[in-house]
């Protein structure tokens, strides 16, 4: 069985696209990028929002190295209503929502950004990890990590805290 990681940055204030848009870069070192890429290789597929998926495109297709590298050839599966073609980013399938569990069940996936896919997990229990991590920035506004958790009162269980050097840390929560 497989499962999924949901992988996001945020500020202390709990938004995850604070303003300016390179406000989590200067808390991010070697270090930090040799977690992300043990990450993406313990995955078999990243699985996407459009939003997220489009974003991501564009940043790393030009890119090169161990992190790009693996982010461009591994499978993606983005999650989209709207999304005609996904051509512009390699090894990537437009699905449905409902076909999100069938992949779990074979796949190790992992999710970045964090937004209404990521509260859709949560409430459908399909979430199984949540790697937080935190910059000491306070933003003030922004979209929240989860910004309305609807019904929901999730409950997860801290299962690993990690600092970094550059300033940033790593909380990982299971359900």
């Amino acid at each position: 069985m497989g499962r999924i990681v949901v992988h996001t940055f945020a500020t202390l204030d709990g938004i995850i696209d604070p303003s300016p848009d390179d406000a989590f870069h200067p808390y991010m070192d070697d270090e930090n990028i040799q977690e992300s890429i043990a990450v993406v290789n313990a995955s078999d597929a990243m699985l996407l929002g459009r939003e997220t998926y489009q974003h991501l495109a564009k940043a790393w297709t030009p890119q090169t190295g161990p992190l790009a590298d693996r982010l461009n050839s591994m499978p993606k599966y983005v999650l989209s209503r709207t999304l005609q073609s996904a051509d512009d980013w390699g090894e990537t399938t437009i699905i449905g929502y409902d076909e999100v569990a069938g992949l779990r069940e074979r796949l190790q996936l992992v999710s970045y950004g964090c937004g209404q896919i990521a509260q859709d997990l949560a409430r459908d229990g399909l979430l199984d990890e949540l790697q937080l991590w935190l910059v000491p920035v306070v933003s003030g506004t922004g979209t929240r990590l989860f910004a309305q958790p609807d019904e929901l009162l999730l409950k997860l269980r801290l299962s690993e805290a990690r600092a970094f050097s550059a300033g940033a840390a790593r909380l990982t929560f299971v359900r």
